[in-house]
């Protein structure tokens, strides 16, 4: 089943256009353009099918594969050229909410699964912050674990803004989604392949094909816990490095008089 007439009287609706207004934005007759909402089995032809999508900010695969009418009052729809939808969750006053996707196994895997659902997507934990400081667009934050992006110690939470691959800017940090994990890493693009790299050069760097990549969020914050202990300062290094120097120069110094002891 396809959704596409019941998702055009319901979008056309949603934004307050006639059936006449349609019909002329897309220089077509009334009639022509109504065969579409009329359950007909009037499909529109690519070049129109491309402008209803434009005019309703959809991709056309959603038309035909999103039921929009089922969307609740708390969800607000936003299509991308790689996702077929992308729910996010807002307040009573629609503002969007910030929704936080913890660190542990379940939820990151919840989360790979069902990323696209709504009634997902208003399960996971959701801070009201004011982010007028920050560029507009959608954002979510991601706990990360592990140590491979040193300093950024583990269990700290990135705050990230939706982006699109087009607008991947090389070098910097991204939350990345891809089929199977959830990722924080610097990227470089490379045609369809994307390298991501870690601050820990420990790691090596990682390749990923550009189409198993669902999401990306730019890091444009870090919150975590302050530390319980102090960081390791310069004068810390130094002396570690010194008696590491000294306890290589005594195992040098007890080489060096094995080998000159006389053979028996």
């Amino acid at each position: 089943m396809d959704y596409l007439a019941k998702n055009l009287r319901f979008l056309r609706k949603r934004q307050g256009t006639t059936q006449e207004e349609m019909a002329a934005n897309l220089d077509l007759k009334k009639s022509t353009y109504a065969s579409y909402e009329n359950d007909e089995g009037n499909t529109p032809p690519a070049k129109t099918l491309f402008a209803i999508a434009k005019q309703f900010n959809v991709s056309m695969e959603s038309l035909f594969e999103v039921d929009y009418t089922i969307l609740g009052n708390q969800d607000t729809l936003k299509i991308s050229a790689r996702e077929i939808y992308f729910p996010v969750s807002v307040d009573l006053t629609g503002t969007e909410l910030i929704d936080v996707v913890p660190a542990n196994h379940r939820a990151q895997a919840g989360y790979l699964n069902d990323f696209s659902d709504p009634s997902y997507i208003r399960s996971l934990p959701k801070i009201n912050w004011d982010l007028g400081t920050y560029e507009s667009g959608s954002k979510r934050i991601f706990q990360i674990a592990g140590d491979s992006m040193l300093p950024i110690p583990s269990q700290s939470f990135i705050l990230g803004i939706k982006k699109s691959y087009e607008e991947i800017v090389n070098n910097q940090a991204y939350i990345v989604v891809t089929d199977h994990d959830i990722l924080f890493k610097r990227i470089q693009k490379d045609s369809e392949t994307l390298l991501l790299i870690s601050d820990n050069s420990l790691y090596p760097p990682q390749s990923v094909k550009a189409d198993e990549v669902q999401q990306y969020w730019k890091a444009i914050k870090v919150i975590m816990d302050m530390p319980t202990k102090p960081a390791v300062s310069v004068i810390d290094i130094h002396e570690t490095l010194q008696d590491t120097n000294e306890k290589v120069n005594q195992v040098l110094n007890r080489l060096n008089t094995i080998s000159a002891e006389p053979m028996r």
